[in-house]
């Protein structure tokens, strides 16, 4: 009888979770479909400047009107968008759903990544009036294949982006501002204003990154029959050809990330003749780039340089040692990802591996005698990602602590994604200690389904008087900036894309419940209702396409 009671019971609570997963999936998919429609411009035209890289934030005024829209500072951007997307990808697949439209949009993310590569130092030598963007001479304006090095801005939601799809976004066109090469009505960190056309930092690379390892370790080779790609020149293509990532009909993911991965390190390392970056008494305590570095405290080559300045990226560039600091982790988690040794420079050895492995088990050890714990407030969340990838545990490649280490609940530091991406990239390895029935799962399970059915219904917002806000879903992402939870604002109304409730429940289905994945495909909005709009009647820059002619490969 009692042996009957437990059955019954437990049968009760799979279908009350299987009810729940089902409200949470329902949700999931007004998500998406708002995403698609609101947050983002897909188009087959891949070089044309900010299609398909989603915005994260935008305001709307008291009675609800949209009125301005951001892209952030680029790290969601990539890294929950090729998540939400290789996850997706493979949930559909494995569950024997149609998931071309989901395909679509990851060869569209990855060309993005592309364009940015290639057409970044092309933007900067114009705004820095060393080429003249009417040249007829594309060679001047883009030096191919050199200018595909990994040197990256965040983004390139340019005024002409803005001009022809504002009425996408639901937002008035704007004002010029002839200083910013922008309006009022959207925020891109390719605008000009206090840091112009920024280049990406240390910490959009590290979260880039661990996008990229999800696309390498669930997406398959697929056909391009589907996916219709319309160049402007034939750079990318040529490049991909060259390298074998686009053969003979195919998409080989795998060797597309591993490409990015090696471009987007070997632009972080500077190896001889290059100068390295050294800190000195006599600079602020910061570090700058010195062809001799006598008298240096710290000198490194592990550093982000601008190649049109020839000076240090706006941010992140490592003129706090930061870049040196994270370098065994970039390193471990690059050699991870590819099979190739990135350790450089002492990065596996030494101080920085120390510092980077005492940070993330918040023990700096001393002379193996013991050691001097440091405080778990400690926000380590670059070190955290670039650990998930290269499986970085202290005790040896067949130890686990890694995993209970990013299993921990910290008080306003709790970056829940990062255990189940360490799961979905080494499941090989930890399937062992985490599976149904073992504590530390059965009680994750119902903690990830309660804080994804908390998710507001229509999208995450600083709006506390609507019925369904929640504080725990009220920033630009609770999975990168877990301690801004409960933010309210009660002068201006915030929404977001919700692009962080949207990655975190496709980990959660692939770890906890994959099966009976599906969902709605989308008809995505044809961009050619937007038509291209004058872009020459004031004097500003509207980088709407990249320079086209006569080019040679």
């Amino acid at each position: 009888m009692k042996k009957l009671f437990f059955i019954l019971l437990l049968c009760a609570v799979n279908i009350l979770v299987a009810q729940n997963v089902a409200d949470i999936h329902e949700k999931y998919q007004g998500y998406r479909s708002r995403l698609l429609d609101e947050w983002l411009v897909t188009s087959e035209s891949v070089e044309q400047f900010g299609v398909n890289i989603p915005a994260m934030d935008r305001r709307v005024d008291s009675n609800g009107k949209k009125i301005w829209i951001s892209w952030s500072d680029g790290n969601a951007n990539f890294n929950h968008w090729l998540g939400i997307l290789s996850t997706e990808y493979r949930l559909l697949k494995d569950n024997g759903q149609n998931y071309d439209e989901t395909l679509k949009l990851l060869v569209y993310a990855m060309l993005s990544i592309e364009r940015l590569d290639l057409y970044s130092e092309y933007a900067l030598r114009c705004h820095h009036g060393l080429v003249s963007p009417d040249s007829a001479d594309v060679s001047e304006l883009v030096k191919y294949p050199d200018d595909i090095n990994g040197f990256l801005l965040r983004d390139d939601v340019t005024l002409g982006f803005w001009k022809q799809y504002h009425d996408k976004f639901g937002i008035e066109y704007g004002s010029v501002n002839k200083k910013k090469d922008g309006t009022g009505r959207y925020l891109s960190v390719f605008q000009l204003g206090a840091i112009q056309k920024e280049g990406q930092s240390q910490d959009n690379i590290c979260y880039m990154m661990q996008g990229l390892a999800l696309v390498k370790a669930l997406v398959d080779d697929e056909p391009l029959e589907n996916v219709p790609i319309v160049f402007v020149n034939p750079y990318i293509p040529d490049y991909l050809q060259k390298k074998g990532i686009f053969s003979n009909g195919t998409v080989h993911f795998g060797l597309w990330v591993d490409d990015i991965v090696d471009r987007l390190v070997g632009h972080m390392y500077n190896d001889y003749p290059d100068r390295c970056i050294a800190m000195k008494f006599s600079n602020s305590m910061k570090a700058r780039p010195y062809k001799v570095s006598m008298g240096a405290m710290l000198k490194s080559r592990w550093y982000i340089m601008n190649p049109i300045t020839n000076d240090l990226v706006a941010e992140g560039n490592g003129e706090d040692m930061g870049v040196w600091i994270n370098s065994y982790g970039i390193a471990e988690a690059a050699t991870r990802l590819t099979g190739k040794n990135y350790h450089a420079d002492g990065s596996n050895y030494g101080l920085n591996k120390y510092v980077f492995n005492s940070v993330l088990y918040k023990d700096m050890r001393i002379l193996g005698l013991g050691g001097l714990p440091l405080p778990d407030g400690l926000d380590d969340y670059m070190i955290r990602a670039l650990a998930t990838i290269g499986d970085i545990n202290r005790g040896g490649k067949n130890s686990t602590r890694l995993f209970y280490l990013m299993d921990d609940k910290r008080d306003k530091w709790t970056y829940e994604h990062n255990p189940l991406i360490l799961y979905m990239l080494h499941k090989e390895k930890y399937s062992h200690i985490y599976h149904q029935g073992v504590k530390l799962y059965d009680d994750d399970e119902p903690f990830y389904r309660n804080l994804l059915s908390q998710a507001p219904s229509y999208c995450p917002s600083t709006d506390s008087t609507r019925s369904d806000w929640c504080p725990y879903w009220s920033t630009t992402s609770r999975m990168n900036w877990p301690k801004n939870k409960g933010r309210v604002d009660c002068k201006t109304v915030w929404e977001f894309s919700g692009m962080d409730f949207m990655f975190l429940y496709n980990l959660y289905r692939l770890v906890f419940c994959p099966d009976g994945f599906e969902v709605n495909q989308m008809q995505l909005k044809n961009t050619k209702q937007y038509n291209v709009p004058e872009m020459q009647e004031t004097d500003v820059q509207y980088f709407y396409l990249p320079p086209s002619g006569n080019v040679e490969k």
